[in-house]
């Protein structure tokens, strides 16, 4: 198919030549004076309609050109919109099992810390428990000297 510049050179050609044929009836008293205005109105009317529709036709292309731009954006759109959705999910697990990981801690950190305490008031105890015997020892050797 013709491109629409090589269809409107073609249209302008054949217009002059139209032009020309008219002018020539019109001269050699074939064709009346009205009826070659009536018909050069006709022909420029056609032009005219024929041009409207070339535009038409180019803006109706150009559209589903956008159109299809469009909905290929779209649907990259809807790809990136999933694939955040995934990763949303992902980082809402990922901090549970954080989240979860931190209580544990500190769960065993508190029982690690209370069981420090305990040793240390157990060892404590046992001190002067030590301590108590070692009065004792000394008071039983100075007891027997």
């Amino acid at each position: 198919m013709l491109s629409p510049r090589r269809l409107a050179a073609t249209a302008a050609v054949f217009g002059v030549l139209a032009f020309a044929v008219l002018v020539l009836l019109v001269l050699t008293d074939a064709l009346t004076l009205a009826a070659a205005a009536a018909t050069g109105a006709f022909l420029l009317s056609l032009a005219a309609l024929a041009f409207l529709v070339l535009t038409v036709r180019r803006l109706d292309g150009k559209a589903h050109r956008i159109d299809l731009r469009v909905k290929k954006y779209e649907a990259e759109l809807a790809r990136t919109t999933a694939a955040i959705r995934q990763i949303e999910a992902d980082l809402d697990r990922l901090t549970g099992a954080v989240e979860e990981s931190n209580a544990r801690r500190g769960e065993d950190l508190g029982a690690i810390l209370a069981s420090l305490g305990e040793d240390r008031v157990n060892a404590m105890t046992r001190a002067r428990e030590v301590e108590e015997l070692r009065e004792e020892v000394r008071a039983l050797v100075k007891g027997r000297t």
